[in-house]
């Protein structure tokens, strides 16, 4: 449930969206660019028993869920970074006008690393509201359809798993990726 200030914050988030777009709105969506990300899992672990376990079982749990945030942040940044060179090698004038940044409020995409990697690339941020409802065009046509494949999987170890994501998006028109 939303507080308040949420709710709040929601709404002048919408404002300042519309009054960035005044009367240009092709202009300004052809100069955003967004990237998205999810999570492919070999072995879902049961975190809130976490609290039944001996302290060895803990503190090991713990260790997982920490080097989750750590992949994620990385991969975050080499979103970022891959972003910018699609956007150079594919739509030069977009750089030169000015790219609008868009992405969720992930902690990390909010995390420092992260932000700077945006900062390097030049690009400006636009405001998403936290906890907002809105998918990203990749969860509809992308991450769907790679879920459904994988749906009930199992994998031998991570690199399996790996040359299955992989496999499945070798079979794709590459223009699906960097769409700019």
């Amino acid at each position: 449930m939303l507080t308040p200030f949420d709710k709040q914050r929601r709404l002048q988030t919408s404002k300042d969206f519309l009054e960035l777009v005044g009367d240009n709105i092709d202009e300004i969506c052809d100069r955003i660019v967004t990237v998205d990300e999810t999570w492919v899992v070999n072995t879902i672990r049961n975190l809130n028993r976490v609290h039944a376990m001996d302290e060895k079982r803990r503190k090991a749990a713990e260790e997982i869920q920490g080097s989750k945030v750590g992949i994620e942040a990385m991969a975050t940044i080499f979103g970022i970074v891959k972003a910018r060179e699609a956007v150079v090698q594919k739509r030069r004038g977009k750089l030169s006008r000015g790219v609008l940044f868009l992405q969720d409020n992930a902690s990390v995409h909010m995390a420092w690393v992260s932000k700077q990697a945006l900062k390097d690339t030049g690009f400006s941020e636009i405001d998403h509201p936290p906890y907002s409802p809105d998918l990203a065009p990749s969860d509809y046509f992308l991450f769907s359809n790679l879920k459904k494949e994988l749906r009930d999987r199992r994998f031998v170890d991570d690199n399996q798993m790996k040359m299955a994501v992989e496999s499945h998006f070798d079979c794709k028109e590459k223009n699906i990726f960097w769409v700019v």
